[in-house]
Order: C-alpha cells, then sequence, then structure tokens
C-alpha cells in the first residue's frame, strides 16, 4: 500500500480538530481549534458557521507546519449533525446556525404530528418527529424569521459549508440527509411528503452523493486562506454519527459500538432499516446506497459531566492546578470512593432535553435522594451513573436488532477506566477499546477520504487498521444492582417529566413578559 497523507476535520460542538494521518492509521500531526456555542433560553442553540470557517483555516495551517503540503493527497470531513445552516444566492450565511442541541422548534413537531401518523412518518424518514431535528427547526425559521427564510437560497450541515467554502460545491451525503426528518432513507431521496406538509420547497436543499464522492477541489481563494494547494481533491464525509460507526469497528450487526463524548450514542452497521415499536431508536443511512446504522442517542452526556465539573466541582478544579492535572482526574478520584448507587442518589442527565429513549424536549436534570449524609463524591458519581443507565436503555431498545456480544467505547470518555467499568456494569457488557478512540470521528472521515481518491478498496480496511487496547468486564454484583436500580431510574424521569414541562413552560410564559 502506497503511502499518502489524508488531512481529516471534524467539526465538533466545541471546536473543529484536523488531524493528518498516514494510510496506516498513523497520526502525523493533530490541531484543535476552539470556537463558542450561544446557549439561550427556550433551547436555543447557535453557532456562527464563519466561526467554523476561522477554525479549518487555523488548524489547517497548523497541521501542515513542518510537512510538505504537496505530499497531502486528500481532504475529508466529518461533523455535527442534524443543524440548520442557511445560506443566500451569494452563498454566505443567513444567519446564525441552529445546532443539533437547539430544541426550540417544540410547537412546529406538533404541528407536523397533527399532519401525519407518527408510525408511517418513522417508517419513511426512520426517525420519529422531534424539535432536534432540521425538518421542525427549518419550519420554525419560516415561522418566526420569515425575511431570513425568504433569503435562505440552500441549507446546509456544518462540514458541507466547510466543503463549499474550500470548493464551491453545494452538496451533502446520505449520513447528514437522513438526520434531517425530511429524508424518505429507503428511497434515498428528499421526501416529497413531509416537504409538502410544511410548505418547504425541495430546491433549498443539497443535491445527495454518497459520503466517498470526491465532491471538487480547493480553489485558490481557499488554498490562499488555508494553506492547501490548489486542486487538492476534497471529499464530502459523513456526519460525526457516521464516522464514528467506522472507528467503532462496526460492518456487520454483531459489531456495535459507544461513542461517549459531548453527547453518547450506541449503533452498528445493518442491511436492514431496525423499527423499534416504541419508537425509541432510529436510523441513519450509512456512507453509501445500501447499508443503515440503527442507533440511539442521549442528548448530553459529557456535557453532563462537564456541567459537574464547571458548578459543583470548583474545589477539584483547584486541587488538579495543584496537581498538574485536569479537573476530571481528580473528580473521577473522588467519585470512585463513593458505592455503586452513588449513596441513593439518582441523577437524571438530561440537560438538553432527550432524545432516546424518551424524546421529551422538556427533560431535564435532575438529582434525586439527597439527604444530610449525601457527600459531593456522591453527586460525582451519581452523574457517570445516571448517563450509564440512560444508555442501559438505550442498548435495550437496540438489543432486539443485534447479537453483539461487546460495545467498542469511543470518545473522549472512553479513556476513564473508572467511565468503562461503570458503562461495562450498568450495561452488563464486556467493554472494549482501541487505538482510535480519542480521534474517532477524524480516523472514520480520513477512510472515507481514503475511499474517495481509491487509496482504500473497502470500508472493511478497518479490520487491520484499528488494535484492541483495552478490555472492561462487568462485576457480576455491580452489574444485578444496576439492573435492580434501573427501573427506579426509569420511574424517576417519569414522575419527573410532568413537572419539568410545567417549568418549562412557566419560563417560556416569564420570557415572553419580560
Amino acid at each position: 500500500m502506497h503511502d499518502h497523507l489524508i488531512l481529516s476535520h471534524n467539526l465538533g460542538t466545541n471546536g473543529n480538530n484536523a488531524v493528518i494521518y498516514r494510510t496506516d492509521g498513523t497520526i502525523i500531526s493533530s490541531w484543535f481549534t476552539p470556537y463558542a456555542a450561544s446557549y439561550r433560553s427556550g433551547g436555543r442553540v447557535e453557532q456562527n458557521p464563519n466561526d467554523w470557517w476561522d477554525a479549518v483555516c487555523v488548524s489547517t495551517k497548523k497541521v501542515l507546519r513542518g510537512l510538505n503540503v504537496k505530499e497531502l493527497s486528500v481532504v475529508s470531513f466529518s461533523g455535527q449533525m442534524m443543524g440548520v445552516t442557511c445560506l443566500d444566492k451569494a452563498g454566505d450565511p443567513v444567519r446564525s446556525s441552529l445546532i443539533w442541541a437547539d430544541i426550540r422548534a417544540t410547537k412546529e413537531a406538533a404541528y407536523l404530528r397533527e399532519q401525519i401518523d407518527e408510525n408511517l412518518f418513522y417508517n419513511i424518514t426512520g426517525h420519529r418527529i422531534s424539535s432536534a431535528y432540521p425538518a421542525s427547526k427549518l419550519f420554525w425559521l419560516k415561522n418566526h424569521e420569515r425575511d431570513a427564510y425568504n433569503k435562505t437560497a440552500k441549507i446546509l450541515q456544518a462540514k458541507d459549508y466547510i466543503v463549499y467554502k474550500l470548493t464551491g460545491e453545494i452538496v451533502s451525503d446520505y449520513s447528514d440527509a437522513s438526520g434531517s426528518n425530511l429524508f424518505n432513507i429507503r428511497k434515498r431521496k428528499w421526501s416529497r411528503t413531509i416537504l409538502s406538509i410544511l410548505g418547504i420547497s425541495e430546491d433549498i436543499l443539497p443535491e445527495i452523493v454518497p459520503s466517498t464522492t470526491v465532491v471538487g477541489t480547493v480553489t485558490f481563494d481557499a488554498a490562499a486562506a488555508t494553506g492547501l494547494l490548489p486542486g487538492t481533491p476534497v471529499v464530502i464525509g459523513a456526519g460525526d454519527g457516521i464516522a464514528a460507526t467506522i472507528a467503532g469497528g462496526s460492518t456487520t450487526e454483531k459489531e456495535a459500538y459507544l461513542y461517549y463524548g459531548s453527547s453518547a450514542w450506541i449503533g452498528f452497521v445493518s442491511s436492514r432499516v431496525f423499527l423499534d415499536k416504541e419508537k425509541r431508536t432510529f436510523n441513519w443511512n450509512y456512507i453509501d446506497d445500501r447499508l443503515f446504522v440503527p442507533c440511539g442517542t442521549m442528548q448530553t452526556a459529557g456535557i453532563a459531566l462537564d456541567w459537574i465539573r464547571d458548578k459543583i466541582a470548583l474545589e477539584e478544579s483547584s486541587q488538579a492546578k495543584n496537581l498538574n492535572c485536569i479537573p476530571q482526574d481528580v473528580i473521577i478520584q473522588k467519585a470512585a470512593s463513593s458505592p455503586v448507587g452513588s449513596n441513593g442518589v439518582i441523577f437524571l442527565p438530561h440537560f438538553e432535553g432527550e432524545r432516546s429513549p424518551y424524546w421529551d424536549p422538556y427533560a431535564k436534570g435532575v438529582f434525586i435522594g439527597l439527604t444530610a449524609d449525601v457527600s459531593r463524591n456522591d453527586l460525582f458519581r451519581a452523574c457517570y451513573e445516571g448517563v450509564a443507565l440512560n444508555l442501559r436503555l438505550i442498548w435495550d431498545a437496540l438489543r432486539a436488532s443485534t447479537p453483539a456480544e461487546q460495545l467498542t467505547m469511543i470518545g473522549g470518555q472512553a479513556c476513564s477506566q473508572f467511565n468503562r467499568q461503570i458503562i461495562a456494569d450498568a450495561l452488563n457488557i464486556k467493554v472494549v477499546t482501541n487505538n482510535h478512540t480519542k480521534d474517532s470521528k477524524n480516523f472514520g472521515a480520513a477512510i472515507l477520504g481514503g475511499l474517495g481518491i481509491g487509496i482504500y478498496d473497502s470500508v472493511n480496511v478497518t479490520g487491520k487498521l484499528l488494535r484492541q487496547e483495552t478490555e472492561t468486564l462487568p462485576e457480576p454484583a455491580h452489574a444485578g444492582f444496576y439492573n435492580r436500580l434501573l427501573p427506579v431510574f426509569d420511574e424517576a424521569y417519569r414522575s419527573n417529566a410532568p413537572v419539568c414541562r410545567k417549568l418549562s413552560e412557566l419560563r417560556a410564559v416569564e420570557v415572553q413578559d419580560v
């Protein structure tokens, strides 16, 4: 196999990560450039698309330092999914992007439910109706920001916008299209039925191509901004969920994986669409026009852990500075001193509503079981356990369609042995990690780039490039306890759901009055 250099970008929630790989998967250089998101009341979460472009320009120049840019064979992408980035006829952003975490469009989602049978909708799209998806967000813009909507010539996802900035081409791929609530996943076409209901023209939606497609080459203007050579091939890549699927080593139903970062999800590659009777899970299209990825995603996983770090663990953060380590190391050490079950405390990690398994935009974070003898260490552990128990509910929903006997855990939170053990215990399954745990989305995008220009023959090349590094087995006694705790966790959500909805409605009224 001739050696090539592949540049992979992953446009995440907190910033852009650029990584250059050799053909064998070895990392040559990497650079992370942060950018901010605006979180406002009413579930509004936005980012400036130009911040993504600035980050890509900076990170590209950084990773190229000391390298011969002529050796770079291709640029490929992974990116956050389920957003709405509106471009005008000149290709400029009309407004800030409504990103995946934005759930303001609850009324629009409710309207869609009134207009179409939910079972039919689930069958068409592979997803249930939710304010988290672009369909509802775009309809919100149509209803509330008509000037911006009327100026919109095309809508794109984050990675697609950067591909446009590099090449001048406006396209998207199957995976991102399938996360729109506007796509027929079996026909691999935009759904005219749903578009008609919402009164949205197909003209503003991009052309859809396989994730391995070379959509164009770097223009002279983009080359000047990034340091790339004009004419360098650009592969469209995939949404981050699908790029992670590649890095998770999933090629069949037998190989399931768990991505655990800002959000968290469990998925696997399948030849069939899996329609859950309770609609707890959903389906992406894979990188081509043949396969699917049944999946269940929780909205805030690592975000909940970050909240603990930033809002409660101020003392631990100070200690971490003195110890020359990161705050999470100190938090984990203290959480590990709390018993399994966190001294009777349950934590519901629903900071931005919830997708799987509840699909409740009004869900909120909750501590239950506080008593005078509960310590901060118990709160720390409860946070980790709350995420794990929510993932257990997702895993239980997916088990009907996968015979997998282990989960490959990837993403930043997979680097913690403490966290891997809680996941193994709560899900009662063996958990393994591989050599691309930290850079999973970039690695998946790099494979797509290599496929696009013929470096690799098949995505199955990951079988040679991915190597197992750790193995964590469930502790039987702990797994038994979590089995008993799981229905209590579920009941805790269901009991609090009406209160959380009332709180959301009350807050919305107060904001409107102000």
